[in-house]
């Protein structure tokens, strides 16, 4: 039972990272519409290398999920 409470909150916690990914773009969509290029490469480029981290994130959790049945 233990190991489902911390997969849960391990899904809970891609949850919160998802909806800052969201505010990462929502940031891009606003540097777009400013034109400064330079700005929104660098959001694009973290928002980039945050979503591969919370996918490998959410692969281990739902290992974690297979292999606890």
């Amino acid at each position: 039972m233990e190991e489902l409470y911390s997969i849960m909150r391990e899904f809970l916690e891609v949850e919160y990272n998802q909806k800052s990914l969201l505010y990462l773009l929502n940031a891009v969509e606003l540097a777009y519409s400013n034109k400064t290029q330079t700005n929104a490469q660098m959001i694009a480029h973290s928002t980039k290398y945050y979503l591969k981290a919370l996918q490998e994130e959410l692969r281990i959790a739902i290992n974690k999920l297979l292999f606890c049945f």
